[in-house]
């Protein structure tokens, strides 16, 4: 267990769940939303743990009547908060092909991504009767002409950001290397990892790091080993497996419970105030996920969410926010986005 953290502030918890279509691979046929059905034992779990989430909603999921119902019924009362996730991959309109760099939504024109986010931010006013203002794009793929896009449909928080994280080998994906630890604003006429004082759209980033600190060390160490000409000799692996720093997650689908608290521990040592715990809705359904193939696998995933929440009330006080509410404490006055409250 990681020293407790001599913070009596303590830290505010965010929990987001990547509520989405069944299909993990790409896809614009046979689109299903079965592992909605599972968000009755999830609301019931996260109740019982005085969790409020945050879920970013897919236009397939919005769109699906039974869906959309299930999705109500958990935020009811406040239980939760419904914001915007956008697969550019079969949000219409469909005018891109249908290739593997095109699922980046950063890569798209201007234009396209602008008339994607309206088609999506509709039909979730016509599924919950309220207009988000909180978004996290689809694989995590956040651009300069993203904020500007959010910035004309009135965004007021995105969630897509992940320091210490590089996806430009994953289909020409965003490099979010260099970006803050803490909230910070965004704007068109900036990289999206480079604060801007007076930018229309504040982002919360979701939390990763390292095994050890001090960061400023060890990121541009894992950055010179996974770089050529070292990168072939795999010593960032080596460094990992060796115990001597690993890179991490706070997602229960990619880290054990132990790694989550050593990366919030860490995480508070350099003087954030929130923390973001993120994870996808197929992997609450066996088979749809590569990270939960078997029932005995969900039950670890809640079991793992469960443990690390008991865990960090240890290392420091916790607060449970949703996005809206940490942009709220956190984003200099910015205004707080609607929380869906009631059915209509």
């Amino acid at each position: 267990m990681p020293e407790p953290v001599r913070d009596p502030a303590g830290v505010l918890l965010i929990v987001s769940i990547d509520t989405e279509e069944d299909n993990w691979y790409r896809s614009r046929h046979e689109v299903t939303v079965e592992n909605i059905r599972e968000f009755g034992p999830l609301g019931a779990f996260f109740r019982r743990l005085g969790v409020r989430p945050t879920y970013f909603t897919t236009y397939h999921v919005a769109r699906d009547q039974r869906a959309a119902d299930m999705l109500r019924e958990v935020c009811d009362g406040g239980a939760g908060e419904i914001a915007a996730h956008l697969h550019p991959w079969n949000t219409p309109p469909l005018l891109e092909p249908f290739v593997p760099r095109n699922s980046m939504l950063k890569n798209l024109p201007v234009d396209l991504q602008l008339a994607k986010l309206r088609h999506l931010t509709t039909t979730l006013e016509d599924a919950f009767a309220f207009t988000p203002r909180v978004f996290r794009a689809g694989r995590y793929g956040l651009g300069r002409d993203t904020v500007a896009a959010l910035a004309c449909c009135d965004y007021a928080v995105d969630s897509s950001v992940s320091p210490f994280t590089n996806l430009e080998a994953f289909d020409d994906g965003p490099i979010f290397d260099g970006a803050p630890l803490t909230p910070y604003r965004l704007a068109p006429d900036r990289d999206v990892t480079e604060p801007a004082p007076n930018g229309p759209v504040l982002e919360i980033p979701l939390s990763s790091g390292f095994s050890r600190g001090p960061f400023s060390l060890w990121d541009p160490a894992r950055r010179m080993l996974e770089a050529a000409p070292l990168r072939w000799l795999h010593l960032a692996g080596l460094a990992e497996h060796a115990g001597v720093v690993k890179r991490l997650v706070l997602c229960p689908e990619l880290a054990s419970v132990s790694d989550m608290l050593t990366l919030s521990s860490r995480l508070l040592e350099h003087g954030v105030r929130h923390l973001h715990m993120s994870w996808h809705s197929p992997s609450l359904k066996p088979g749809l996920s590569p990270f939960s193939a078997t029932a005995a696998d969900v039950a670890r995933l809640y079991a793992s969410v469960e443990a690390y929440l008991d865990g960090l009330s240890r290392i420091t006080p916790v607060t449970l926010v949703t996005v809206s509410e940490a942009a709220a404490l956190l984003g200099d006055g910015i205004p707080t986005p609607v929380v869906l409250t009631q059915h209509r």
